[in-house]
């Protein structure tokens, strides 16, 4: 798919921005837009979230302060501060090889860090590819190095356990059960999570026939209608990044092992919540016009990307748990604010 010329002319207006504000969150914009777009929001309504976010959230992108060289990247990884140097490098590669070529050159080395920046890296790859935009590949793949944590070691797979089971497993040790990870954010959590051999023998576990980014979308999605846990909702949105993503890896099977572990150190880092029954406040009964409708109506990046990766999945399996899951979360989004607890509400993970 591409979106349409006004959008791709917005995306690449706003790479005058960073990749990160505050010093490390994510910029969701290029994402938004695309997500607005492919699920037919109005110039108006695609204007208003833009001016919104960019106003709220943004900063400018610095000029690069040195050149990363062919052969260098490893020095580079995971240097926030190398963002600019890391858009050139790819503007350059892509311009001569190709987006597709230079997908295939280096998914397997950030795929072997998928949780980095809490799954942005892929989540905003993938809609880069959705988008059409070179220049925006660019900027997403040099977003996901700048991000990149260092990777951990592949995990054997030596059990006979879906993933499903192997979240409900966790969600019954009291070692995991309640007990949320240590971190400001999200990926400091999951990475906290991924260093402890008790979980990786979790891990471990899984069937490699039932590992497949089918399951674990359907263990994502499942969590997270029964927790509405905001990390779950990145586990969701980074499972639809990765069906899109997983194509171009040279090798697919050490890239499906490297989500499935990554997405149950997430969930095991927010406490191993019980992943059976319906927690979600909104209404499930809305159709997907009327939630494409909503989304468009939404102030939060997340809502939006939430409704479009359902979306997307919806049409990928015909589940339809990810058309009540997406109706619920734009109805709650646009349903009045409730007083809540002095202190409640974080916003680090973000």
């Amino acid at each position: 798919m591409s979106v349409r010329p006004t959008t791709l002319a917005r995306i690449e207006g706003a790479h005058r921005f960073g990749a990160f504000y505050r010093g490390y969150l994510a910029n969701h914009l290029p994402m938004a837009l695309v997500a607005l777009d492919a699920m037919g929001a109005g110039e108006d309504a695609i204007e208003r979230f833009q001016s919104r976010y960019a106003a709220s959230h943004l900063e400018p992108l610095q000029p690069a302060a040195f050149e990363i060289a062919p052969g260098s990247e490893d020095a580079h990884y995971g240097d926030a501060s190398a963002f600019p140097a890391w858009v050139a490098y790819f503007d350059k590669r892509i311009r001569a090889e190709g987006v597709t070529a230079v997908l295939a050159g280096v998914l397997d080395a950030l795929m072997a860090s998928v949780e980095s920046g809490a799954f942005h890296g892929a989540i905003r790859t993938a809609y880069a590819l959705e988008s059409g935009s070179s220049r925006e590949m660019a900027h997403a793949l040099a977003y996901w190095s700048a991000a990149r944590e260092v990777p951990g070691d592949l995990p054997a797979i030596a059990g006979h356990e879906s993933p499903t089971a192997i979240l409900a497993a966790l969600s019954r040790d009291a070692e995991f059960a309640g007990r949320r990870a240590p971190g400001r954010n999200i990926a400091m959590r999951t990475r906290a999570v991924m260093a402890r051999p008790d979980f990786r023998r979790y891990v471990e576990r899984v069937d490699a026939e039932e590992l497949s980014i089918e399951a674990l979308a359907h263990s994502m999605i499942r969590a997270y209608a029964a927790t509405g846990n905001f990390t779950l909702l990145h586990a969701v949105t980074g499972c639809h990044a990765a069906r899109l993503l997983v194509r171009f890896a040279r090798d697919r099977e050490a890239a499906v092992r490297r989500l499935w572990t990554a997405l149950a150190a997430a969930y095991a880092s927010e406490g191993a919540p019980a992943i059976d029954g319906w927690r979600l406040e909104g209404s499930d009964a809305l159709d997907w016009p009327e939630i494409h409708a909503r989304a468009a109506r939404c102030d939060d990046e997340h809502d939006v990307k939430l409704a479009y990766s359902c979306w997307r999945e919806w049409q990928e399996s015909g589940d339809d748990l990810y058309r009540r899951v997406a109706s619920a979360q734009v109805c709650k989004a646009l349903s009045p604010p409730r007083p809540s607890p002095k202190g409640e509400g974080e916003m680090l993970a973000r």
